[in-house]
């Protein structure tokens, strides 16, 4: 294995890591981290490569940053989040980047829906409140809204990049 194919799959996971972290402590995803990655990205990337590397990075950034840009649009996850996409794609490239978007996509809408089953079934153990269908009303809607918001997104990025690169690095070990 090459150092050009070694650095890319360790900077990916610590870039991975270290959101996992930040999105779970603070519930944020730094731009330091964010930006400086990216920028690592397109310098390593056009170094090691030249042009065609700078193509490739920008390539796996556009991917990354486009799925993710639609998303946070329509109120489907953080400005972070978008970054770290971006980021990692100009790391890893369109094909893992894309790869990586769909299986934690399926990750985050399994979380999800576990935390929503396990809501409803401790909002189900709770006494009722009297008759009140105005305040029982709104309690439903408040879990509905805590259940959408559960989900640090750094969680099924981090899932889904680490078993990207495992498969990547075990298929390129000479």
């Amino acid at each position: 294995m090459t150092t050009a194919t070694l650095i890319p799959l360790a900077a990916t996971v610590l870039v991975a890591l270290i959101a996992l972290v930040c999105d779970l402590r603070t519930r944020r995803i730094p731009n330091v981290l964010t930006v400086s990655a990216l920028a690592a990205a397109l310098l390593f990337h056009t170094l090691a490569i030249g042009l065609e590397g700078l193509r490739f990075s920008l390539a796996g950034f556009g991917v990354g940053f486009g799925l993710l840009f639609v998303l946070w649009i329509i109120g489907g996850g953080g400005g972070g989040d978008v970054k770290l996409m971006a980021a990692l794609g100009a790391w890893m490239g369109p094909v893992p980047t894309l790869i990586i978007f769909l299986g934690s996509a399926a990750v985050a809408l399994a979380m999800t829906l576990t935390v929503t089953v396990w809501q409803g079934v401790q909002g189900s153990r709770q006494p009722s409140l009297a008759g009140n269908g105005s305040s029982e009303q709104q309690f439903n809607h408040a879990s509905a809204e805590a259940s959408r918001h559960v989900i640090p997104y750094a969680v099924p990025v981090s899932v889904v990049t680490c078993v990207v690169v495992a498969f990547k690095f075990l298929s390129t070990w000479e």
